[in-house]
């Protein structure tokens, strides 16, 4: 089973092998090793989805290493068939991640017929301009938003991943404001791998106990659910 490195999540499943986003702080393409690893793979996605047929309780993610929505999705529609086959067993709860939730409304059907299967994006900034710095080729803030907007009408239940938190770009609580009554869910995460980007630690430290702090402080106002990844936790104690 491809369980998930993640500590929100119990199990992963990759659907393709590529991403056209070419975001600068992606680990899993910007390192050779890891890299070289995804491209490898040679399981069918379909075939792991298969498997959760027969598990219960578990929280399955599509997906981390790769965006389950590049635009080839559209006519390949293999990330909607996974979705299928998970759709199937409702005891497991599916987080679908992907910086392309607006060709991801197309599955909105299969998302309300599982019933526990949620849309969410990753932001790092609602400022266009600035996220094109970092997500060179993905959808802008502006457009994934508008999506889970619309998911949130139609009745879907809808997460953000607010990650990596870089300093001087990212805002958690103004994000936060800016998208509060049609997110149901919040996960904050650090900003792993910052000496390759040129960043010093002792920055991040003082930009999350400020800007984390304050997130955090006006998620519990609000009574929103929101979990903090074990990265970001240390440089909060």
């Amino acid at each position: 089973m491809p369980r998930s490195s993640v500590d929100y999540a119990t199990d992963n499943i990759t659907v393709y092998r590529f991403c056209p986003y070419q975001c600068r702080y992606c680990w899993a393409w910007r390192l050779g090793i890891f890299r070289s690893r995804i491209e490898r793979g040679k399981y069918s996605p379909i075939e792991e989805a298969t498997r959760y047929l027969y598990k219960y309780n578990r929280v399955v993610v599509v997906s981390f290493t790769s965006d389950p929505y590049p635009p080839q999705e559209a006519e390949k529609q293999l990330t909607r068939k996974v979705l299928e086959v998970l759709a199937l067993n409702r005891r497991n709860k599916v987080l679908i991640l992907t910086k392309n939730p607006a060709l991801a409304l197309r599955d909105i059907d299969v998302m309300k017929k599982h019933g526990d299967m949620w849309l969410g994006t990753t932001i790092t900034t609602i400022d266009d301009s600035a996220a094109s710095d970092w997500e060179i080729k993905a959808p802008p803030p502006s457009m994934r938003l508008k999506a889970l907007y619309e998911a949130k009408k139609k009745g879907v239940k809808t997460w953000l991943s607010i990650e990596p938190i870089i300093p001087g770009t990212t805002y958690p609580e103004t994000i936060i404001r800016k998208t509060l009554w049609y997110v149901d869910w919040y996960v904050l995460g650090a900003f792993n791998y910052v000496k390759q980007l040129g960043l010093d630690s002792k920055d991040l430290r003082a930009w999350y106990l400020k800007h984390v702090k304050a997130a955090i402080k006006l998620l519990e106002s609000l009574n929103k659910r929101y979990y903090i990844k074990k990265e970001l936790r240390r440089y909060l104690q």
